[in-house]
């Protein structure tokens, strides 16, 4: 059970957060409320997958750890080729995404910023609390790099789609209009 204190810490906060902030009662469209909703669930998934023990073993890439008083890290990006890469890059796409609809006039340097910023959050998390609880989870350069990657992807496609004609479309589930 203490090995899921991460998460429930984490999911109680998010929860205070949405309900404090009364998110649900500000916006009465269906898309952006399905926006919220969504990103609640993708947030929440998110932090299942990465502060809790390992549900699922991916075949990983050989790799030459660190340590720090016994917390496995790796601090030398791609050491070899794994499906985590690809695994990485499909889990924070939609991070991506939602940038792009809580805020299209985002700058494309901030997206990264965010992107980078949200995985060194999941990163740092995985470390520290695999320090006092022992989650067997590892703190990873790669991730750090290939996350990233995932939200400028998810990012990136939603700039080319708003201006390639799906703006009527996409304005729908976007927090900020004009």
């Amino acid at each position: 059970m203490r090995a899921y204190l991460p998460f429930i810490v984490y999911f109680c906060f998010i929860l205070l957060v949405f309900f404090h902030t009364r998110s649900w009662q500000r916006y009465t469209d269906w898309g952006k409320r399905l926006t919220i909703i969504s990103f609640l669930v993708y947030v929440t998934a998110v932090m299942w997958l990465c502060l809790t023990p390992a549900h699922v073993d991916v075949p990983s890439a050989q790799k030459i750890l660190f340590h720090f008083h016994g917390v496995p890290y790796n601090a030398i990006p791609f050491q070899g080729f794994s499906v985590e890469y690809f695994l990485n890059i499909v889990m924070t796409f939609p991070l991506g995404v939602y940038i792009f609809l809580f805020n299209y006039r985002t700058p494309f340097e901030s997206a990264i910023l965010y992107g980078f910023c949200f995985s060194l959050f999941i990163e740092c998390n995985q470390f520290i609390w695999d320090y006092f609880l022992n989650l067997q989870r590892l703190a990873d350069i790669d991730d750090l790099i290939t996350n990233t990657l995932g939200a400028v992807i998810g990012f990136s496609l939603m700039l080319i789609l708003y201006q390639n004609g799906w703006q009527k479309f996409l304005q729908r589930f976007m927090i900020i209009q004009h």
